[in-house]
């Protein structure tokens, strides 16, 4: 019996709690109780806390959160090898969590310290440790030997009153980074052939070259290369 999806509603309504709006631009702040952190290992709770939203001071264009709806399809892998689907899940790319929308003004988050992985829509997310410290990344490729990692961060553009600017609310635009993780030494990677091509096995060149042109493949597209990556390990 699915223990975690019979209780789940229980343990959110438990563990929640609701608070007024107010005018500040925190975002959302953490309730770490003591019942939270004694919750039993298969349930939810011992994986986060809860929290609530704050109104921001002014609006706001665009958003923070990587996923533009809450509604998203989640398995939750934990470190002690238990399992929890979801269904409203998103990823605060400011604060570098993810959470779990709850009702209009409240909040799950997870202590990515107990989370093996996150699936998202079908896309792989790990909490990664390296010389950089700790993040959240999109794992577009995965090997013994090095992996190819997508990191998200948002770009602000405050607003003016300045009618010829055409930009009264403040604007938040998100973007993206790649970078290749080889043990704990973390660099910056470009979709390129010569990029590509560095990471591939040197035997496996000329098969790799072959092989992207009979499937019409491109070194610029991530799909492309996580395909090429993929096929690499095959050899």
């Amino acid at each position: 019996m699915n223990y975690f999806k019979r209780f789940l509603p229980f343990y959110f309504l438990l563990f929640t709690f609701l608070a007024h709006s107010q005018e500040e631009n925190d975002g959302f702040k953490l309730n770490i109780s003591n019942t939270l952190s004694s919750a039993a290992t298969n349930n939810i709770g011992a994986q986060g806390t809860t929290g609530y939203f704050y109104n921001p001071r002014r609006a706001v264009d665009g958003s923070e959160y990587l996923f533009d709806t809450w509604e998203n399809s989640a398995v939750v892998f934990t470190t002690d090898n238990h399992k929890f689907k979801l269904k409203n899940i998103n990823l605060n790319i400011k604060r570098n969590s993810f959470l779990s929308k709850i009702n209009k003004d409240s909040i799950f988050t997870f202590n990515m310290n107990d989370i093996e992985k996150i699936v998202v829509n079908n896309k792989v997310y790990k909490n990664i440790y390296s010389e950089k410290g700790k993040n959240i990344y999109e794992i577009v490729f995965e090997s013994d030997n090095f992996s190819v990692l997508k990191s998200f961060y948002i770009h602000k553009v405050e607003g003016s009153p300045n009618p010829m600017l055409n930009r009264k609310n403040d604007r938040i635009i998100r973007k993206k980074k790649f970078y290749v993780l080889k043990n704990t030494s973390l660099s910056t990677f470009r979709f390129s052939k010569g990029k590509v091509l560095a990471l591939v096995d040197s035997k496996n060149i000329s098969k790799i070259k072959e092989y992207v042109k009979k499937e019409n493949l491109s070194y610029r597209k991530e799909i492309d290369v996580k395909q090429i990556l993929n096929y690499n390990t095959s050899l």
